[in-house]
């Protein structure tokens, strides 16, 4: 993964603080969102956004290099092909038997269409996904690619993407249906899968963003995939 599409390539950093600080930065975030004040979901993101920025700044880095450049065309097709593909799979998956149960959310039963709205189209691809993009696939992975290189920041951002869904993930056991059959109600357990299955996730989004050397693509494949995920359960739920 070495080479012109690194995410760091060029430039040492100038010393340590500023990767430590950016750690700090999501950790502070992570508590606002889930435990603070999660009603100024969108403030806490966008303050976090530009603390990121500001962090990578000050370790020499530039928007190239931490993938807020001028987007090549081939990264706009595949952003758009891949997010087309995903809404279609998981459209299909609401109609599979085994599958389609881990659309039955608890959290999303009831609520209002308007609120679902803003969720699909407002919270998760400027709040949500535009901050873990900018931080794991951005930020991070330049800071952390020119201090252990390429691989180790990739497995390094991941690990840190998987972290940070432990707090938000306690109570999806008793929420989802599906999660509930296969680990039991045991927060624990939900977590240990939510960990495992965003790290994963995370290795894959960082490998969108060096393949194509930009962030266009892996955001717009986590704002779908989440977006998808909430219109398709809100529909499953009211159905």
């Amino acid at each position: 993964m070495v080479g012109p599409q690194d995410p760091a390539a060029g430039g040492a950093p100038a010393s340590g603080w500023p990767l430590v600080a950016a750690f700090g930065v999501l950790v502070a975030v992570n508590l606002l969102n889930n435990v603070v004040a999660a009603n100024l979901y969108l403030l806490w993101a966008g303050a976090g956004v530009l603390a990121l920025v500001i962090l990578a700044q000050a370790d020499g880095l530039q928007p190239r290099q931490w993938g807020l450049g001028r987007p090549t065309r081939r990264a706009v097709v595949a952003a758009l092909i891949l997010a087309a593909l995903i809404a279609l799979v998981l459209v299909v998956g609401t109609r599979l038997p085994g599958i389609s149960e881990a659309f039955d959310d608890e959290r999303i039963s009831g609520v209002r269409g308007g609120w679902v709205a803003f969720l699909a189209l407002v919270r998760v691809p400027l709040g949500t996904a535009a901050l873990e993009e900018v931080a794991f696939r951005g930020v991070l992975l330049a800071m952390l690619t020119r201090r252990i290189g390429s691989v180790w920041a990739v497995v390094a951002s991941s690990v840190a993407f998987g972290c940070w869904h432990v707090v938000p993930s306690l109570g999806v056991a008793g929420s989802n249906a599906a999660v509930a059959s296969l680990l039991g109600t045991h927060p624990v357990w939900a977590s240990a899968l939510a960990v495992l299955a965003s790290g994963i996730v995370g290795v894959v989004l960082c490998g969108l963003r060096i393949r194509y050397d930009h962030l266009v693509v892996p955001w717009a494949v986590h704002a779908t995939a989440n977006s998808s995920a909430y219109l398709l359960a809100w529909l499953v739920a009211g159905s």
